[in-house]
């Protein structure tokens, strides 16, 4: 069921779907991807902690309106990167690609967390969802 809600929450968040029961319109795909479990954060370095915990911080700042769900755009969870690997008076710097994996490793620890992905107009997006309210 989980999936099927982060579905309908990127539906609404991205605008195409006004309402949480509606369907995508047609030649609009969006992948929602499922974590497989784990206890990736025992093994993670002080950087993805620290991600980890911002991200946890930051949902209530991210709720959307369709059924008070979390969602979080990429580029949202690019800053909490840097700021997760900023020291002092030293910015951090992170990438896209690290943003993706440090995601992956959100989503096999929390069972209520997905990654929706989807193009449209040649034009990627990708979004971390909290299903849980």
């Amino acid at each position: 069921m989980s999936i099927q809600t982060a579905r309908k929450v990127a539906l609404a968040y991205w605008g195409f779907s006004k309402k949480a029961t509606a369907r995508a319109q047609s030649g609009i795909d969006i992948d929602i991807i499922k974590g497989n479990g784990g206890s990736a954060l025992e093994s993670a370095t002080a950087p993805e902690k620290r991600f980890a915990e911002l991200v946890e911080k930051s949902w209530e700042e991210y709720i959307g309106h369709v059924g008070s769900y979390g969602r979080i755009p990429f580029e949202t969870l690019m800053d909490l990167a840097i700021q997760a690997r900023t020291n002092k008076e030293i910015e951090g710097k992170s990438s896209m690609e690290e943003v993706e994996k440090w995601a992956k490793m959100l989503i096999n620890e929390n069972s209520n967390y997905f990654i929706a992905h989807a193009i449209h107009k040649k034009q990627e997006m990708k979004l971390l969802i909290n299903t849980k309210q």
